[in-house]
Order: C-alpha cells, then sequence, then structure tokens
C-alpha cells in the first residue's frame, strides 16, 4: 500500500529544492541583517546538518508560486509588471517577487501567521525589500517606492496587510555594509559570530544547527 504521507512530503521537498531561490548558493537579500552566525556558515559553505523540514516554509513557497501565477495572469507578457525579477549584481543576488514599472513599486509578499503581522516592515524586511529596489536601481529601473504585501496562512483575505515607503538607498546601503563586513570576516581563519538564537528555534529552521558545536552553530542555549 502507498505510504500517502511520505509521497507528500518528497513532492514538496522536490517542488521547493527545484525552485531557483531554493538551489541559490549565494547570499540574497533575505539573509541581510538575519543571524551574522547563520550568514557566515552560508558564505563559509558549511556542511548544513540539520534537515529543516517545518511546513510553514513549504507552504510560503506554494504562497509564492500562487502569487506568481495570479500576476501573470494580470500581465501575461511583462508590459508593466516584472514578476520573480532575477537581479544579479557583483555584491548580492536576488529574486523580486513584483516591480510594478509605472509606479516605480518594488513588492515583497510576506507568508506569515496573524499574530506576526505586527512586524511586517520591521528590521530585517526593510533591510530586504530596500535592497530589491536597490538592486533594481542598479539594473536600470526607476524605483520610487517599495511594499510588502503580508498573507496570513491562517487568516482571511480581510486580514492581508500591506506596508509600504518610499525607496531609501542609503537603508539599502547600510544592509550592503552589513554583509561586506561579514564577508570579510569569512574570509579570515578567526572564531565565528557568537550564536544569536536559542535552540528552540535553530533546531526547527536553521540547517546549521549542530548541538556539538563541532561544525554548525550550538545556538545560545546547549
Amino acid at each position: 500500500m502507498i505510504d500517502l504521507q511520505d509521497m507528500i512530503v518528497k513532492s514538496l521537498q522536490g517542488y521547493d529544492q527545484s525552485r531557483s531561490r531554493s538551489v541559490q548558493v549565494e547570499v540574497g537579500p533575505s539573509s541581510l541583517g538575519g543571524c551574522k552566525r547563520r550568514v557566515w556558515h552560508d558564505l563559509k559553505q558549511t556542511p548544513k546538518l540539520n534537515p529543516t523540514e517545518t511546513l510553514s516554509a513549504l507552504l510560503g513557497t506554494f504562497i509564492h508560486a500562487g502569487m506568481e501565477e495570479v500576476m501573470r495572469r494580470i500581465d501575461p507578457f511583462d508590459d508593466n509588471l516584472l514578476i520573480e525579477v532575477e537581479l544579479n549584481h557583483p555584491e548580492i543576488k536576488g529574486h523580486c517577487d513584483l516591480f510594478i514599472k509605472d509606479l516605480g513599486l518594488v513588492v515583497d509578499f510576506k507568508s506569515k501567521t496573524k499574530s506576526n503581522m505586527r512586524y511586517l516592515g520591521k528590521g530585517q524586511e526593510q533591510w530586504q525589500i530596500q535592497t530589491y529596489g536597490w538592486l533594481l536601481k542598479q539594473a536600470g529601473h526607476e524605483v520610487k517606492n517599495v511594499a510588502l504585501v503580508g498573507i496570513p496562512r491562517d487568516g482571511k483575505m480581510s486580514d492581508i496587510v500591506v506596508w509600504q515607503d518610499r525607496y531609501k538607498p542609503e537603508v539599502a546601503l547600510e544592509a550592503l555594509e552589513w554583509l561586506r563586513n561579514l564577508k570579510a570576516w569569512a574570509a579570515t581563519d578567526d572564531a565565528a559570530p557568537a550564536p544569536e538564537l536559542n535552540v528552540s528555534f535553530c533546531k526547527n529552521y536553521c540547517p546549521y544547527f549542530d548541538p556539538s558545536g563541532e561544525i554548525g552553530c550550538p545556538s545560545t542555549m546547549k
């Protein structure tokens, strides 16, 4: 008899791993301002010892894929909407969810729980969206504003939240300086940055979680 659960899990994993965002090796905008220790391991290409299979990440992948399909129905020929734009620059590579050309508006979709909507546009997310704006500007586009669209996994249509701000290149440059400093650190033989997050988070979400601390990161609590 077929193991239906196993089939579904492997199908979800295969789909997620086949997407360009999943196979990207370089540090992307979504990592800027996050855990320095994790990005340090990314730069060092440390072996990933901890399989992270949280369903929330896979659901986020499907929400992004669904939004991509919706946007392509609106503008199938990319006349005004640039969808899933691949942006390459010597310093950083990224995939922007949506750029609306006539508005100069950069849009990133965020899959969240309703309780986490209050953090939309805070800290790391602001660095990320402003860096997408900077990358689009370097690619020759006229960027005016940025927006984050929070889509709740546990809510209704009316619970969708939109956060907007003007494009601020100085914020992107701050984020890129953070990455430059971390790249310089990773290029040395100096010790890794100190762990920043606790074990309850790392064991579920970080591929470098290593209780021994011999190869990966033991988290802030052993």
